[in-house]
């Protein structure tokens, strides 16, 4: 019964609040429609907020938006990371980067039928980096995936942290918890839609992102 309720999805229009508390701590949130013609509504949230929640659905790499079937779903995905990211209006908010549907990328992955390098080239020479957290028994070629997704996530983040890019830039620099400009950092996190542990992780890093703000505050950071 609760794992039917985590799974069910309604598709957002509009703009939802939401009020909850963690350990004595008063969370506020808003959850918007990431669809084209709901993106317009978003800049009234944008006022005082501590950070931006971006869920990108990585199984969606062989999918087409609903909207426009001549686009990428992912693609469309990194391209809106991106302009959120570099928003002149947002460049001192941080951003909690969830990367969902881990689990359907794995099957995805490992069925084999719809390869990611058939959508994104540039996977055909990635390899997966040596920090990498790996999970007893987990498919190295989905490893690997999940590795380069989030990498190309964060590519325009590391770009503006790595300037110049050095040689080999592609494979040698990662995108770790809470890498950033110094102005506005980037959380991420590998998550499924039913893994109840993503409220513990907001919390966590909002807590580090306020943290921050006091000590840029006070010229400490």
């Amino acid at each position: 019964m609760f794992q039917d309720i985590l799974r069910c999805r309604v598709l957002t229009s509009g703009i939802f609040e939401t009020r909850f508390q963690v350990e004595k701590v008063n969370f506020h949130m808003f959850d918007v429609g990431g669809q084209r013609d709901e993106r317009r509504k978003w800049i009234q949230c944008f006022n005082d907020v501590t950070a931006i929640i971006f869920v990108t659905a990585c199984s969606s790499y062989n999918m087409v938006l609903r909207e426009d079937p001549t686009q990428n779903r992912l693609r469309e995905s990194l391209d809106l990371f991106r302009s959120i990211w570099n928003n002149r209006w947002l460049r001192t908010i941080s951003v909690i980067l969830f990367l969902n549907k881990q689990d359907l990328l794995a099957e995805k992955i490992k069925a084999g039928k719809s390869r990611l390098e058939e959508y994104f080239a540039d996977f055909t020479r990635y390899t997966t980096p040596v920090d990498a957290q790996v999970e007893s028994g987990e498919d190295p070629e989905v490893i690997r995936a999940k590795y380069f997704i989030r990498y190309e996530m964060s590519f325009y983040i590391l770009l503006s942290f790595y300037w110049p890019p050095k040689q080999n830039f592609l494979q040698k620099q990662r995108i770790s918890t809470a890498s950033g400009d110094g102005k506005h950092y980037c959380y991420p996190h590998f998550t499924c839609a039913v893994d109840t542990e993503n409220i513990r992780r907001v919390f966590n890093d909002c807590r580090d992102i306020i943290q921050r703000m006091h000590l840029r505050q006070y010229e400490l950071l």
